[in-house]
């Protein structure tokens, strides 16, 4: 492929977020928050947005678009579309009435590549019974795709980031480590990329890789329909921000501190991010179309696990809440728990 999608931007999927501290400030600074009506029941700091529009019902709204994370730009298109409706997934609402695309793209790209951009969201959109009903295309000089997701549900449904409680458990639903691996899949396509990973054994690489990027296009419908059917006191899903950072909202939101004793990561990431110097065992590092993290009391563990079976969600218990003020701590050498699925 002459054209590579990962060689003409400096950064790639959700790590071309705006990081948190520095979008706290813009929203501050601009105020916005501040018109908010007695109507709308989510919105900065939440995975999307929910607005009250009837008796118990309400839409969610949410908007999210990225840089390409791989070269084939099929599988790309369906990352975004994953991406994209996770944020309401993670609200524990399956019913996502439309998709719009939004997607930019520099002049010497050739139209292949979005044309392959487009079908990959739209298969993706089509699986889970999304209809997407059109969008908006720029030139940009970085190509760009994503969407704008609405969805309908009961108020009494939904799942905000907001309501942790002391003494919860954590259960994650797809492993972290997408940003390291993504990283190997760039540098194998490069010489001096091949002689830096040669240091560690080329199956570990791809199969990092390959895990990275069948996680990436799962999608969480299936977790949210598990959460439709167990006591759920918050969730997040986990993308730019990184594990730390979605815990931190989520700490601050609910008023309580969160503890970290078991990282759930992609085989082989660790040494990768060990190798790129990526903060991933300390819960730092930026992943891109993650997956659910729940908090739910001890009490609803059991019931919560088995329902994630049912479902055949991968999950893992990665932590726990405590009273307190929204500190989160990773623990000195957490347990380390790699995925085979």
């Amino acid at each position: 492929m002459s054209y590579r999608l990962t060689k003409v931007v400096p950064v790639h999927g959700c790590s071309c977020k705006l990081p948190q501290y520095q979008l706290e400030t813009l929203i501050d600074k601009a105020g916005f928050t501040q018109n908010y009506s007695k109507d709308v029941l989510a919105g900065a700091w939440e995975n999307s947005s929910v607005v009250k529009i009837a008796d118990n019902l309400a839409v969610l709204n949410t908007l999210d678009f990225f840089t390409p994370l791989v070269d084939e730009p099929e599988i790309q298109g369906r990352i975004a579309g994953s991406n994209v409706t996770s944020d309401i997934y993670a609200l524990g609402i399956t019913n996502i009435t439309s998709l719009l695309t939004i997607m930019a793209y520099p002049e010497n790209m050739p139209d292949e590549l979005a044309v392959g951009m487009l079908k990959g969201l739209s298969d993706f959109c089509r699986e889970m019974n999304i209809p997407l009903v059109g969008g908006h295309t720029i030139r940009n000089p970085w190509p760009i795709i994503g969407g704008a997701a609405t969805g309908i549900g009961n108020m009494d449904q939904i799942i905000y980031t907001r309501g942790a409680q002391p003494d919860d458990r954590l259960f994650l639903t797809k492993p972290l480590g997408v940003a390291a691996a993504m990283a190997a899949y760039r540098l194998q396509k490069e010489e001096e990329g091949q002689e830096l990973l040669s240091n560690i054994p080329s199956p570990i690489v791809e199969k990092a890789i390959t895990l990275a990027i069948n996680g990436m296009i799962t999608s969480n419908k299936s977790a949210a329909k598990v959460m439709q059917k167990i006591p759920i006191h918050a969730a997040t899903d986990i993308t730019g921000f990184g594990l730390k950072g979605h815990l931190t909202n989520m700490a601050k939101l609910g008023n309580v501190d969160i503890v970290i004793n078991n990282l759930y990561v992609i085989p082989g990431t660790p040494e990768l991010s060990e190798l790129f110097g990526y903060p991933l065992l300390t819960g730092e590092a930026k992943e891109t179309a993650g997956g659910i993290l729940m908090a739910v009391s001890k009490e609803n563990t059991d019931d919560l696990q088995n329902e994630l079976d049912k479902q055949k969600v991968p999950y893992c218990e990665i932590g726990y809440t405590t009273k307190g003020q929204g500190q989160v701590t990773v623990t000195k050498n957490p347990k380390i728990t790699q995925t085979e699925t």
